[in-house]
């Protein structure tokens, strides 16, 4: 810290340390550990199929893009919003709404989390 007590080394500090990280690497990672961390709590609330079929918990799926992290429901997407919001004669079980809402903020964590380790680093 500078002898002055006037703020701009620090800043000129964590700004240094800011300019170093690569955003592309860490929002890329902390989106799929996010996502992860998702998944591992979405598939205990999916609701299994009472008939013999394909059951949605087993076609969840994260895909990592360039860009992006998506979480989807690999060959039952069709399907599982009919669960989600339900229909004239299904009720909606808010399966994945109601995930999310319960594990919003660990998620906004580990997704912040992974960019202040990085300046910290």
């Amino acid at each position: 810290m500078s002898s002055n007590n006037n703020g701009f080394q620090e800043m000129l500090d964590y700004t240094t340390r800011l300019a170093q990280v690569n955003f592309d690497k860490v929002s890329i990672e902390s989106l799929e550990n996010a996502a992860s961390f998702f998944v591992e709590k979405l598939l205990p609330n999916i609701p299994k199929s009472l008939m013999n079929k394909k059951h949605m918990k087993d076609h969840v799926k994260i895909e990592i893009g360039d860009d992006r992290v998506t979480v989807y429901f690999e060959d039952t997407s069709f399907y599982w919003r009919f669960i989600e919001n339900g229909t004239s004669i299904i009720q909606a079980e808010h399966f994945v709404e109601g995930t999310w809402q319960q594990h919003k903020e660990t998620i906004q964590d580990i997704m912040s989390n992974e960019l202040l380790k990085e300046m910290k680093g």
